[in-house]
């Protein structure tokens, strides 16, 4: 008798699957909220157990949390990136940057969902001092003028709304 052998799918560490778990967690929430998303699905996406889900997030505002935080850090790490990168004009590397950005769909929307979700009392103070960070990053980029850093930041949002509902007129 031949012995046959089982090809089992490669394992992938603890770190791999947080990862792809808050991949499919933006997705779930940038097109449902936090209300309206199911852990169901989101632990479907990924092939594991809805136990599993919770025995690494806890509940489902945080992995709401953790995947606003994901979001955020790809935005915040993007910005700093360009303006690093082109310190002779800072700002035109981080509008260039954040256009690009705009093309991540369910990150522009997971923003606005976490906007939408701050009726919740800890995941508005969570967004508030979250947002708060960024604005101090981009304050600091326009040599602390206030209005500056206001100007950009809402020039951002807008984009974001254009992008999301397909008005290129938001996007300069």
């Amino acid at each position: 008798m031949m012995n046959k052998t089982i090809d089992h799918p490669p394992r992938i560490s603890a770190q791999e699957r947080r990862e792809a778990i808050l991949e499919a967690a933006i997705i779930e929430f940038a097109r449902n909220g936090l209300a309206g998303s199911s852990t169901e699905a989101i632990s479907a996406r990924v092939g594991i157990s809805q136990p599993y889900l919770f025995k690494l997030f806890g509940t489902k505002r945080n992995l709401f949390l953790a995947a606003y935080e994901r979001v955020m850090t790809r935005i915040d790490n993007t910005l700093d990136e360009a303006a690093a990168a082109h310190p002779d004009d800072p700002h035109g590397a981080m509008d260039d940057a954040y256009r690009q950005l705009l093309g991540r769909r369910d990150d522009q929307l997971l923003l606005l969902q976490a906007y939408a979700a701050a009726g919740d009392d800890e995941v508005k103070a969570y967004v508030r001092a979250r947002e708060a960070c960024t604005f101090a990053e981009v304050l600091e980029t326009c040599d602390g003028d206030a209005e500056a850093a206001r100007r950009w930041y809402a020039q951002c949002i807008m984009q974001t709304v254009g992008a999301v509902l397909d008005l290129p007129e938001f996007i300069k």
